[in-house]
């Protein structure tokens, strides 16, 4: 398990929380207002010490990690941006002693206000020729595959940093008229900044793909362990090699404008478990440090 200090529990306090049922004292999360795209960080106190602790929400597994204070447990998950606004159950498993303890929470998801525009880019990313389709069925199976990379306990420590020295965009969830023909969903952030600009790993990870793609051109995936991905886009170079590990900060490109772009920008996106987030919504979490002494620990996968 990851070990989290508990003096960075009052960093990381939720703004809300519920009383459980017997068996698990509190369930708290941030922010303490979901909506459409949101990632969460959610907190489970339990009355006695668990051998470990999984849920499930809006139909995903939740694998918990333990702070230095065993009886209190926390996962970061998210609501993806296709996730209909409503109230959803979280349900918290924790076995303990031969004893199974189950706790039912629910979470409410509000409607997000995804903006609409439209944008000219060339033709041949709106109506692929044949070639061109060869090349996108290609990509595909390489990104199924990078997605399907699993490492079991978590790769990032503290925060989620801003991956270029710019101001990101209001564009997640943007639906957008390609050439007045084509409609699409923008499941990740812009940042516009000239071409060239370093582009770092927003925490710390593995790489797990790092080539050139149609629609997303010089493209690096990192992996941040339990299904969390970051996406860095339309690159004008890539600086590392699949399999290198990261350390946050460290840079993995130059920006630029490969792809299907209209100038140069960074696209920065969030994967969990299957689901896209909003980038700028992790980011804006307060995360607890992961030490080093974490790393030699085995997590749970979930049940």
């Amino acid at each position: 398990m990851f070990v989290i200090s508990m003096m960075q529990v009052a960093a990381i306090s939720p703004m809300f929380s519920q009383t459980s049922a017997r068996g698990v004292k509190n369930v708290f999360w941030q922010p303490n207002e979901l909506q459409q795209g949101s990632a969460v960080f959610i907190t489970v106190e339990l009355e006695h010490v668990p051998l470990r602790v999984t849920g499930k929400w809006i139909g995903k597994d939740l694998v918990f990690i333990k702070s230095d204070n065993p009886k209190v447990w926390y996962a970061l998950a998210g609501a993806d941006l296709d996730t209909q606004p409503g109230t959803y159950d979280l349900n918290i498993r924790a076995v303990t002693g031969g004893r199974v303890i189950r706790s039912l929470k629910t979470i409410d998801i509000s409607a997000a206000n995804f903006g609409i525009g439209a944008v000219q880019v060339p033709e041949n990313f709106v109506e692929p020729d044949e070639a061109s389709k060869k090349k996108i069925a290609a990509d595909q199976v390489v990104k199924n595959r990078a997605f399907s990379h699993f490492i079991p306990v978590p790769q990032w420590s503290a925060n989620f940093v801003t991956p270029v020295d710019a101001r990101p965009t209001d564009s997640f969830g943007m639906s957008r008229v390609l050439n007045e023909e084509l409609s699409s969903t923008h499941r990740g952030t812009d940042f516009p900044l000239k071409e060239g600009e370093p582009v770092v790993a927003s925490n710390s990870g593995r790489v797990v793909l790092a080539q050139e793609l149609f629609y997303e051109g010089n493209c690096v995936v990192v992996d941040h362990g339990q299904r969390l991905f970051t996406i860095y886009m339309h690159l004008s170079k890539i600086q590392v090699k699949t399999g290198e590990k990261l350390r946050k900060g460290e840079r993995l490109g130059l920006s630029g404008q490969t792809g299907r772009v209209t100038g140069p920008h960074l696209h920065m996106g969030v994967r969990w478990n299957g689901a896209y987030l909003d980038p700028t919504k992790l980011m804006g979490l307060t995360l607890p440090e992961l030490g080093p002494k974490t790393a030699r620990r085995t997590a749970h996968r979930p049940r």
